[in-house]
C-alpha cells in the first residue's frame, strides 16, 4: 500500500502556504488580501499538519510504537535546533538568559512546531487508554481554552505579561492550546475511522465551507479586533482543518514514495533560513522573498534527499 497522493499534495500546499506566512506573496494589495491569505487560509497550514501527525501516531500507537514515535519528533526538533543555530545565533547570542532558555525550550520561529508536537505526541501515548469520548473532550476543553485567551487577547480583555511569555504569541500558540487539540483530532480521526464512515461528498462540501470560515473569521478580526493578534488560533480553524484531512484520506489515490512528503516538509523546515537572511539584509519586498524562500527550500530538500539524509532530516 502506498502514500496518499491527496495527503501529500495538500501538505504540500500547505507548507507553501506556511512560507507565505512568513513572506506573504500578496504584500502590496492591500489589508483584505493580507487577512484572507497571510491571517486567513494560511493559517490551515500548523493544524492540517498536526492532524496526520495525529493520525499517524495513532498507528504507531496500535503498533506498540507509540513512544518511538515521540523519540523521532523529539530528536528532529533537537537536529533542526542544531541545524538553525547559524541564523538564530546573531539574536541569541546577545539575548538574557530567561530568553535564550526559551528559544532552547520553545524552539527557534517556526520550530516551535516541532517542540509542541513532540509535547502533544508525548501526551497522547501516555493517554492513550483513553476513551475516544474522553480525548474528544480534552480535545475539545484545551482547543476551547486557546480560543478564550486567542479572543481575549484580540478584544482587549487580557493582557498577558510579556516579562512571562516573552514571544506576544506563546499565550494562546503553544503545544496545549494548538497540537495537543489537533493532534488528538487526527488520532481519532484514524481511531474511529471517520475517514471510511463519513460520506465523501459531505465532508468535502463542508470543508468548502470550512476554509470559506477561516478567511470570513479573518476578515473580521482584522477589521473588528482592536488588538492586533496573529490570527493562530481561530474557531473556524477547529471546523475546516479536521474537514480538510478526511477529506484528503477520502480521495483515491496512491504514490509509492515519498517525494512529495519530502518536499512539503523539507519546505517548512528550510524557508525560514532564506526568510530570516533575506529580512536581515536586504530591503527586498515580500514577494521576491517569497520566491526566493520556496526555491532555496526546494533546493536544500533536494539537496538532503541527494544525500540519501530525508529519513533521518524530514
Amino acid at each position: 500500500m502506498g502514500r496518499s497522493r491527496a495527503v501529500d499534495l495538500l501538505k504540500l500546499a500547505l507548507a507553501l502556504m506556511v512560507v507565505g506566512i512568513h513572506a506573504s506573496p500578496l504584500a502590496g494589495l492591500g489589508n483584505t488580501a493580507r487577512l484572507i491569505s497571510a491571517e486567513g487560509l494560511f493559517r490551515l497550514g500548523v493544524p492540517v499538519f498536526l492532524l496526520f501527525n495525529g493520525y499517524y501516531l495513532q498507528g504507531a500507537i496500535a503498533a506498540g510504537r507509540g513512544w518511538h514515535f515521540v523519540k523521532r519528533a523529539a530528536l528532529l526538533y533537537a537536529i533542526w535546533m542544531v541545524i538553525y543555530i547559524p541564523v538564530a545565533w546573531p539574536i541569541w547570542s546577545n539575548a538574557p538568559w530567561r530568553q535564550k532558555f526559551f528559544t532552547l525550550v520553545i524552539g527557534y520561529w517556526h520550530l516551535w512546531y516541532l517542540s509542541g508536537f513532540a509535547l502533544a505526541a508525548a501526551v497522547a501515548v501516555l493517554l492513550a487508554h483513553w476513551s475516544a469520548a474522553r480525548l474528544a473532550v480534552l480535545a475539545g476543553a484545551t482547543l476551547g481554552a486557546g480560543l478564550a485567551v486567542f479572543y481575549g487577547m484580540s478584544l482587549g480583555l487580557i493582557f498577558p505579561d510579556p516579562d512571562l511569555f516573552m514571544d506576544p504569541l506563546l499565550p494562546h500558540r503553544n503545544a496545549l492550546f494548538v497540537c495537543v487539540p489537533f493532534l488528538l483530532m487526527g488520532l481519532l480521526i484514524r481511531r474511529l475511522d471517520l475517514a471510511a464512515r463519513l460520506p465523501r461528498g459531505a465532508v468535502l462540501a463542508l470543508a468548502g465551507l470550512g476554509v470559506l470560515l477561516v478567511m470570513a473569521e479573518s476578515l473580521v478580526l482584522g477589521n473588528f479586533a482592536p488588538i492586533g493578534v496573529s490570527h493562530d488560533t481561530m474557531l473556524s480553524l477547529g471546523l475546516a482543518a479536521p474537514l480538510l484531512a478526511i477529506a484528503a484520506l477520502q480521495w483515491p489515490g496512491a504514490v509509492t514514495d515519498r517525494t512529495l512528503g519530502d518536499y512539503a516538509s523539507g519546505i517548512y523546515f528550510l524557508h525560514v533560513a532564506f526568510c530570516a537572511y533575506s529580512y536581515r539584509y536586504t530591503d527586498l519586498p515580500s514577494p521576491v522573498i517569497y520566491v526566493i524562500a520556496v526555491a532555496g527550500a526546494v533546493a536544500g530538500t533536494w539537496a538532503i534527499r541527494r544525500a540519501g539524509l530525508e529519513r533521518r532530516l524530514l
